[in-house]
């Protein structure tokens, strides 16, 4: 009898599958969608030859001593990949984001001769004196009301469909200030995309003589009986009927376009204004955007519009958790009924109520799957 019931076939699932099979133990893995990989999925578009990343642009980073650097290199070849984004202004010019010593010399009109000067020019305008308690006092703590209302308050309002007065501070502290030019998005010193797209290192991941899968298979509760321990990446609330309310969440809209290459400025343009969409991502400039040499042959590539919506106009593609002081407190409840299983755990996203990114997310599991192991 297969021992380990994992739902979810992305990256927490994926993960913890491959520790217990590779311990020795047999894993079946369900997933509701068509394919594995989770939000991660990426695939080759056929009138272009550009791969995709079906849920938004996945871009791994870490520290290059990371356990999750360790172990998913074992499953795939690396291209080295620093993610840049540039932010749409009013004017229809484009500037650095995060924002850095050029984005301030665009916005006030001035010219910064050193670390120092932007520095100056951030306490000058910042409320430094602050107590901060949300998102919004955040932003105003770290960069003061006008970069507050030209770059996050209206983008953040769209994206989480709240005022981020009422958003957990730590969404906010996700955007750092840099004093100097470098405009890469992450600054961590292992950065780079798989050299054949996150499906394909999902396959390997996932390929082992103890682990089976099967998709477009739903989670159903009668399922538990049948297996030794089950990993749920699937909504806690749902799992509970909702005793205690419905976690909320934001859900995306992916809006894909053919366009001619050489159009865009950058990998990803934010549109931080109050419009419909959050950012537009050109694929063909991601490092790993083409499994053959069709950049030359083929004129045009794919690009894709976000619009984030209700979790209601999406119906389970949950992707965001809108992390407030009700939501944590509700979230704590059901994760105090959780603690008291012994038959199954929570895990991924939706599991633990938490956005997490990639290289934190595979840490995450390889911990939990390890300390699993040591308890049995």
């Amino acid at each position: 009898m297969t021992e380990f019931l994992i739902v979810g076939a992305g990256f927490a699932g994926a993960v913890i599958a491959r520790v217990l099979a590779d311990a020795g133990f047999s894993c079946h893995v369900i997933d509701k969608r068509k394919h594995v990989g989770g939000n991660a999925y990426d695939y080759i578009d056929s009138s272009t030859s550009v791969r995709v990343h079906k849920y938004g642009p996945h871009l791994f980073h870490a520290s290059l001593d990371s356990p999750a650097v360790r172990f998913l290199s074992r499953f795939t070849e690396w291209i080295p990949y620093e993610h840049r984004v540039r932010a749409l202004l009013p004017d229809g010019r484009t500037t650095p984001l995060p924002v850095n010593a050029t984005t301030l010399e665009d916005i006030f009109n001035v010219k910064l001769e050193s670390q120092d000067d932007a520095r100056c020019l951030i306490n000058n305008v910042r409320l430094g004196d602050l107590n901060v308690t949300n998102t919004d006092e955040y932003f105003l703590h770290s960069v003061g009301p006008e970069l507050s209302n030209l770059f996050f308050r209206p983008y953040t309002k769209k994206m989480w469909g709240i005022d981020p007065s009422l958003l957990a501070k730590d969404i906010g502290s996700r955007l750092k200030v840099r004093f100097d030019r470098d405009d890469r998005y992450f600054l961590d010193d292992f950065q780079a995309l798989p050299s054949n797209g996150y499906y394909h290192l999902f396959l390997n991941l996932l390929s082992h003589e103890n682990i089976s899968v099967r998709l477009n298979e739903p989670f159903m509760y009668s399922m538990l009986q049948d297996y030794r321990h089950s990993f749920l990446s699937i909504p806690i609330d749902e799992f509970y009927s909702f005793q205690y309310g419905s976690l909320p969440y934001r859900s995306i809209l992916f809006h894909h376009a053919i366009q001619r290459k050489g159009l865009s400025v950058s990998p990803v343009v934010n549109f931080t204004d109050n419009s419909r969409y959050t950012r537009v991502t050109d694929w063909s400039m991601l490092s790993n955007s083409y499994s053959s040499v069709p950049t030359l042959s083929v004129p045009d590539t794919i690009v894709t519009r976000e619009e984030p919506v209700a979790l209601s106009l999406n119906p389970g593609e949950f992707y965001y958790p809108v992390n407030t002081a009700d939501s944590r407190i509700m979230y704590l409840k059901y994760k105090y009924m959780a603690a008291k299983e012994n038959a199954f755990t929570f895990i991924g996203r939706t599991g633990l109520f938490s956005y997490i990114d990639m290289a934190p997310c595979v840490n995450m599991h390889l911990s939990i799957a390890k300390s699993f192991l040591a308890n049995l």
